[in-house]
């Protein structure tokens, strides 16, 4: 009960920690998670028991999975040597120089605790830079570099780090045996996490080739392999972690070019580990929060303003080696180029992109309590207090510097645009771009209103343009936006005031009974409380509100069952007077759009007509009640893939006008694939 309460505790913080990053979209979430894991700490006593034996089995297999799983192998493969040589080079110069370094300015720690401080911080998190990056101009080849040497330097630092933590548990170290175990460990590894690989793509052809395209089979054999491949070679004492990446390498490739299924398998997948590695990095941050006090009770030879010393040295450090290493690169690689030079502001870029997070967490988390001759390991909370200030602090300072080096980001023009559709291209906002595309869709499906399926057009239709109205706040200045949504709840207003007429007029005539326009009364007072949602989009009212209109239906049919009167008759009164209500606002918003008021406001002709559109959607609810609900479904699904089409062949028309740039309408053709996925899905259940 005790593990339930805690997993239940630690998800309730993380996805806290995410609703705060969201709205504070400069701040990295993981700096919210840790502070919330700190606070829990302080003022609720919280205590986590870590298992050191299992945190690397749990958070770093399945993060390196999901990572080499998902690796964007074209631009990585042309950015292999900088990959490489960060992942590999920069990881062992980080390590030995870095770890004598930290060994020379803090005497208190032992060699090996110095060097596995300096292999555990050499691992960069491009999760955080990508969060950081969305601030700043950043170039797309500094961010592809992190992005592929974050996947190989998270397994050659810890590879380190474990040799370093094993000789300090020991209290021995031989380098030529530290050497061979290295080249033993590796090519181990590398080794099972082939073998293991071919292994789980033979199973799965074997599977498929038996008609077995079950996806969420396919999904749990995924999530399952990271912990099955870090247990097989860590049982030979290989390298676990090498393994995972080999292995999740080998089946990404042979994922993608099985065209039987990867299109439902890939995205499931990557859905599924974006589900899992969201949380997991969310526990790891949270429970450093957690552990961060235990981090605080250090020796007595060590005070506390000494530790925060020698943290802020380490991060120097650890930048310091990563900036000259860049530069230098950067000389070697051009330095045949004669009009380009190695830049110090490229370096210092590099330098700050080089966050630390969740898998330095980790490694740090795991280290043992004891050593083996049952003695305390050698400062451990000074090393995880190290640790984590170098997080932080590598995260702070790349929120305040990254900016100001990179500069703010700009519009990218599209390549082979001409100076002209640059400049449109440049304009054209991504929700300006959606809303071209919705208006697409709306014209393509009002050309196949018939009388036989206009019920389901108008409610498609005033869908989209719901999704219309809520993209023009994003793009549409206040300036130019108020004026309209002021005209716009004129308009509104003025059709409720007549729905009410239309109402009082059934009633006085008799064909309305009391109960249905008091009620009928209090749904009209209701839509006129809801305006001020078209201006201040208040989410919190309109949930709330909707909880209220739940109710109030509920308390309706209740009346209505509890009345003396049949209930055929009133539910048949409730449906005149919608009718009614609806066909005079109808006539009087046509008739109100052509008078000189209407024409000298600044009121959209397309507001006017999605408030036709709804009521005429009344009117056809109201005609058809609840038959042929079977026939009703499938003629939406076929409206809705038309539209869906519509909106494909507006994206493709945008494209190849050089109006929306790759990213644009990567992004808009990815949201009309999962709105069908969605609706296909739905169809099926």
């Amino acid at each position: 009960m005790a593990l339930l309460q805690t997993v239940v505790g630690l998800t309730f913080l993380v996805v806290l920690g995410n609703v705060l990053g969201y709205f504070f979209k400069k701040i990295p979430v993981s700096l919210f998670q840790i502070a919330l894991g700190l606070l829990v700490a302080i003022f609720l006593n919280v205590k986590i028991e870590l298992d050191t034996e299992w945190f690397l089995l749990l958070f770093i297999a399945p993060l390196l999975y999901s990572d080499a799983w998902r690796f964007p192998k074209k631009e990585l493969w042309e950015l292999r040597g900088p990959i490489f040589g960060n992942a590999i080079l920069l990881v062992f110069i980080t390590t030995i120089v870095g770890g004598f370094l930290i060994y020379w300015m803090v005497p208190e720690l032992p060699l090996p605790v110095a060097l596995a401080i300096a292999a555990i911080l050499s691992p960069t998190d491009p999760v955080a830079v990508s969060a950081i990056a969305s601030q700043a101009k950043l170039p797309p080849s500094i961010m592809h570099l992190v992005a592929g040497e974050s996947l190989i330097n998270d397994a050659s630092g810890l590879v380190g780090f474990k040799f370093a933590v094993a000789a300090a548990t020991a209290g021995t170290f031989s380098l030529w045996q530290a050497t061979g175990e290295f080249f033993y460990v590796s090519i181990m590894g590398t080794l099972v996490g082939a073998l293991m690989g071919f292994i789980l793509n033979a199973i799965g052809d074997w599977l498929s080739s038996h008609g077995n395209n079950d996806v969420s089979l396919r999904v749990v054999l995924q999530l399952f392999t990271p912990f099955l491949v870090y247990i097989l070679a860590e049982e030979i004492n290989a390298s676990g972690v090498i393994a995972v990446v080999v292995a999740a390498i080998i089946l990404n490739i042979h994922t993608k070019h099985d065209v039987d299924y990867t299109g439902e398998l890939h995205v499931v997948g990557i859905n599924t580990w974006n589900v899992f590695g969201y949380l997991l990095n969310g526990y790891i941050f949270v429970i450093l929060g957690i552990e961060f006090p235990l981090a605080t009770h250090l020796s007595a030879a060590i005070s506390l303003p000494m530790a925060l010393f020698y943290s802020v040295v380490t991060w120097l450090i650890i930048f310091g080696i990563r900036v000259i290493w860049t530069y230098v690169t950067q000389w070697v690689r051009l330095k045949n180029h004669k009009n380009e030079t190695a830049s110090w502001r490229v370096a210092i870029t590099s330098g700050l992109t080089g966050v630390r997070g969740a898998v330095t967490m980790a490694g740090v988390l795991s280290v043992p309590l004891v050593t083996d001759s049952g003695a305390p390991f050698p400062q451990r909370a000074l090393m995880l207090f190290i640790a984590a200030i170098t997080i932080i602090l590598s995260l702070i300072m790349a929120i305040v510097l990254l900016p100001i080096v990179g500069g703010e980001k700009k519009t990218q023009v599209p390549p082979g645009a001409t100076k002209a559709k640059a400049k449109v291209a440049q304009h054209m906002s991504e929700p300006r771009a959606r809303v071209y595309v919705l208006q697409s869709a709306v014209r393509e499906i009002e050309a196949r209103r018939r009388e036989s399926n206009q019920a389901v057009v108008y409610d498609i239709i005033r869908r989209y343009q719901s999704q219309i109205r809520q993209l023009q706040l994003q793009f549409m200045k206040a300036d130019k936006m108020s004026p309209i949504l002021d005209a716009e709840m004129t308009l509104r207003e003025f059709a409720l005031e007549t729905e009410r007429g239309a109402v009082q007029r059934l009633l006085v005539d008799e064909r309305i009974s009391p109960l249905v326009f008091a009620s009928e009364g209090r749904r009209i007072d209701r839509a006129e409380s809801e305006l001020d949602d078209l201006v201040t989009h208040d989410r919190g009212k309109r949930t709330w509100r909707q909880i209220r209109r739940f109710f109030t239906g509920f308390g309706r049919m209740v009346r209505v069952w509890l009345s003396d009167d049949s209930s055929d008759k009133l539910l048949s009164e409730y449906q005149l007077a919608r009718h009614e209500a609806s066909k005079e606002a109808i006539a009087a918003i046509s008739k109100y759009i052509s008078t000189d008021e209407a024409q000298s406001s600044h009121l959209d002709q397309t507001a006017a007509y999605n408030l036709i559109i709804m009521y005429r959607a009344q009117i056809e609810r109201e005609r058809h009640g609840q038959s042929s609900v079977k026939n009703a479904e499938a003629l939406k699904m076929e409206l809705e893939l038309i539209g869906l089409n519509a909106q494909r062949e507006a994206v493709q028309h945008l494209t190849e006008a050089h109006f929306i740039s790759g990213t644009t309408s990567l992004n808009i053709r990815q949201n009309i694939n999962f709105t069908e996925a969605g609706m296909l899905t739905n169809l099926e259940e």
